[in-house]
């Protein structure tokens, strides 16, 4: 019997990018021809071959190797076979560029000849297995780069005729690189699934609801599909949907984990999940990505870019990877600081090493943006070659966040700023007041168009609407105006940059961000269907220069996602509040018949007093009456039982006004308030308060960091007052969403506003019961919440108790705590902060 040796399938691609890649690495502004443009070129060339020549000619081949055999595919742009016995055939690869070829960096134009060389040896191994005669070592192949000058329309030749002895040595040298790496990748996944498949669950039982949801996901990741699951605060979501994920990994059913989480609490709970799964004998690789900018070495101070901007982490960067790679293989926990530490090491950017790991870890955490944002998505996660599962936390923020990763908008003010800052580069200078004056110019019509809807702005703002969905536009009625001219402008941009970039040339630091959100506007502007609606803002008409802005607004995200969705084998989204479920449905981009599944909360709910306080009115047109009504609500609840306490506000204009009353009433209560746009150390020192034996009360906005993702366990927090139905202010983006939903025979006014706010306050109140230990109370300050809408939305496992007036609260909360309440509340201890 013949020996059969192990296959590993390969594609050209992934062999050169691996392989072959050397010298720096290119920044992080899109750079190049834009993937349509490379398409409509390589169409161009490839109708123009002659008679007899062949486009995307596939090889397939099989290379036996050190005991295993490599197959290796890819597709040929031209193929030119072989004429006569004194012209050999020739392979011809189109690449697109902004300028000549001669100017293209080194690494770049080596890593173009190095796939084109492979593809040679590919062709002539087919052939020799097609015809039955190998290759002779002096036997030669020729190999054409055609380099393509869109800004020319031109296109530059290199041939070079290279003998089947050469071609096999340089493809030996990638293999062999390739097959090494592999074969400790392979160890580590051995072990990974032999310690997955033993793996028992890591708590001593399972908590009500948490089998079913465990049983639930490992079915839909074995199986593939969709599920989305509502399982509530305390349940144990991570270790329920992490558990069976790996255990599908260890029985061969998925090659990777992808857990996606908005914050950095969740992601602290999938570390100490993974630690503890860990510790009772799982081997796995977890990679966490965090956000570049808090990444990266030279914002962070650690390196200094050059006079050119270019930072010297990058230089040379491929040259030094793979050691730096393979110190990393294997390693339990691919966390920022470890990456930091090995890019340090090698001189590496960090942000950029740990993308370059992603391919080769068993686990990966990171942001949606990552997975869903079409500008900031990792390729590496897209592509079909592995077997994934993706797991959503918080899923209740994933409709909103995709809204805005489809969301684009250009300002005047900002682009005539870049402008003048483009002192050195007059031709890129011009181009972008190019694109301010056709921003005017929109904005004029706009205004001049009475068939456009006209939204009431504010006292010096005008708003128009431009319906963009290409997915509404009928043949017989006459298509809405859309922004080309601006749309043109921006490209015209882009072509410049691209160009400035292949020669090595950056754009200046200040204008980078503004570069990005031009991308962002540019591809939205490109995808193939749009749900989008243009809205025009004229801002300052009065002033000398009047602020104008184009945002091309996502009106629903939900297509979008559903096309996310399919690059993965199985996807569980879940989160504490996903009602009710036919919103929920169609907001996630999942089908109607996907299954729904919501789960018990796990405690009883006399752990938790929930107490309507439908005498107060904290409605806009109400809130000067309805601060004082707060103060008393807060202060009644605080005596009651003194301990850490949140106050949940839906803005800090209404948050600040009973702040300020309060102060006043009780100057000796440590009042800690939430400030907007306050930074991570901002925000630890605010949770700080919330701490055991504190006795601290929190003013916080809903849906905001204190409301979402923390667990304040035991007494770090006794209850929460829900000051209001959590309502998004009315906006012309809500707006829209109201009207699509009308005009999809929705409920509108449900739909854009009270769902939401719904979700905001069920998340705030989640905040107080995360252990079987834990009691505290939910007030909810307002009469909206005795509304029949609310009643079937609110948990199961509330026992919600009306209080008439303030003297039923107190006497509600005595009952329940069932302890003595202080006298007064300026009687009441307070905390060691005192006066700071």
């Amino acid at each position: 019997m013949m020996e059969t040796r192990p296959e590993l399938p390969l594609s050209v691609g992934e062999l050169v990018a691996f392989s072959c890649r050397r010298g720096d690495l290119i920044a992080d502004i899109p750079a190049g021809p834009t993937a349509q443009e490379g398409i409509r070129a390589h169409q161009r060339l490839q109708n123009k071959r002659p008679a007899g020549s062949e486009a995307e000619y596939r090889v397939n081949v099989r290379y036996p190797l050190e005991g295993e055999t490599l197959v290796l595919r890819g597709r040929v742009d031209i193929l030119h076979p072989q004429a006569d016995l004194h012209c050999p055939a020739q392979l011809d690869e189109i690449k697109t560029t902004y300028c000549a070829p001669e100017k293209l960096p080194d690494a770049v134009r080596d890593l173009h000849w190095a796939q084109l060389k492979l593809y040679g040896f590919c062709y002539l191994l087919q052939r020799q297995i097609e015809t039955g005669a190998a290759p002779s070592p002096q036997g030669q192949l020729r190999l054409q780069m055609l380099w393509y000058n869109l800004k020319q329309k031109k296109v530059h030749p290199e041939l070079r005729e290279i003998s089947w002895a050469e071609l096999e040595a340089f493809a030996l040298k990638a293999l062999r690189t390739y097959l090494h790496w592999h074969r400790a990748w392979r160890q580590h996944r051995r072990a990974v699934r032999g310690s997955a498949q033993s793996l028992a669950f890591p708590f001593p039982g399972y908590r009500p609801g948490q089998r079913q949801l465990a049983i639930a996901t490992y079915r839909c990741l074995r199986d593939g599909g969709q599920l989305v699951v509502e399982a509530p605060t305390g349940i144990g979501k991570t270790a329920s949907t992490l558990f069976p994920a790996i255990k599908a990994l260890g029985e061969n059913h998925l090659d990777q984990l992808v857990y996606l989480t908005a914050k950095n609490s969740g992601r602290a709970v999938v570390r100490e999940t993974v630690e503890r799964l860990q510790v009772h004998g799982l081997t796995l690789s977890l990679l966490e990505i965090q956000a570049k900018d808090k990444t990266c070495a030279c914002r962070l101070g650690l390196c200094t870019p050059d006079a050119d901007g270019i930072c010297p982490r990058t230089v040379g960067f491929f040259d030094r990877l793979p050691e730096a790679r393979q110190q990393l293989l294997g390693k339990p926990f691919l966390t920022p600081d470890t990456i930091a530490e090995v890019a340090d090491e090698f001189q590496l950017c960090p942000f950029e090493l740990s993308l370059q790991m992603l391919p080769w870890v068993d686990l990966v955490v990171c942001d949606f943006n990552y997975v869903f944002d079409p500008l900031v998505r990792l390729n590496s996660l897209q592509t079909g070659e592995l077997r994934r599962a993706l797991l959503v936390d918080e899923a209740h923020n994933l409709s909103d966040r995709a809204r805005a990763m489809y969301t684009a908008e250009l300002t005047r003010k900002m682009s005539r700023q870049v402008a003048r800052s483009c002192t050195g580069s007059p031709t890129l200078r011009r181009s972008i007041q190019t694109l301010v004056r056709a921003l005017n110019q929109w904005v004029g019509e706009r205004a001049d168009n009475d068939r456009l809807t006209a939204m009431a702005g504010s006292d010096n703002t005008e708003a128009w609407v431009t319906p963009l969905s290409t997915a509404d536009i009928r043949a017989d009625v006459e298509p809405p105006p859309s922004p080309e001219a601006v749309v043109a402008a921006a490209h015209k941009i882009f072509a410049i940059v691209n160009q400035m970039r292949e020669q090595s040339r950056l754009p200046p630091e200040e204008i980078r961000e503004w570069l990005h959100n031009l991308h962002r506007f540019l591809s939205i502007a490109g995808l193939p269907v749009l749900r989008h609606h243009g809205l025009t803002r004229r801002e300052d008409r009065d002033a000398p220069w009047q602020e104008q802005k184009l945002k091309l607004f996502c009106v629903s995200a939900a297509e979008y996602l559903q096309q996310c969705y399919q690059q993965f084998q199985g996807v569980i989204l879940f989160s504490a509040t996903l009602r009710p479920a036919e919103h929920v449905l169609a907001q996630l981009g999942v089908t109607a018949e996907t299954p729904y599944l919501s789960l018990p909360s796990p405690f009883a709910g006399e752990q938790m007093g929930t107490f309507l306080c439908s005498y107060i009115d904290t409605r806009y047109r109400a809130r000067d009456r309805a601060a004082d009504a707060l103060v008393d609500v807060i202060a009644r609840v605080y005596q009651s039982r003194p301990g850490n306490y949140l106050v949940f506000f839906p803005s800090y204009r209404f948050l600040q006004q009973v702040a300020e009353h309060f102060r006043v009433r009780y100057p000796a209560v440590d009042l800690v308030q939430q400030s907007a746009g306050a930074g991570e150390q901002e925000r630890a020192a605010f949770l700080a308060h919330f701490s055991e034996n504190r006795r601290s009360l929190g003013f916080a906005i809903m849906g905001g960091i204190f409301g979402e993702g923390i667990d304040y366990v035991g007494e770090q927090l006794v209850g929460c007052i829900l000051a209001g139905v959590g309502l998004p202010q009315i906006s012309e983006e809500q707006e829209l969403i109201r009207q699509a939903a009308v005009n999809g025979g929705g409920n509108g006014f449900d739909i854009a506003y009270r769902y939401p706010g719904l979700t905001r306050v069920l998340q705030a109140a989640g905040r107080v019961i995360r252990s079987e230990t834990d009691r505290g109370v939910v007030i909810l300050a307002d009469a909206r919440f005795a509304d029949p809408f609310y009643q079937p939305l609110f948990p199961r496992q509330w026992r919600l108790q009306r209080c008439a007036g303030g003297e039923a609260l107190s006497d509600a909360l005595t009952a329940f705590w069932g302890t003595d309440t202080c006298p007064t509340l300026d009687a009441c201890p307070r905390t060691e902060t005192e006066g700071e």
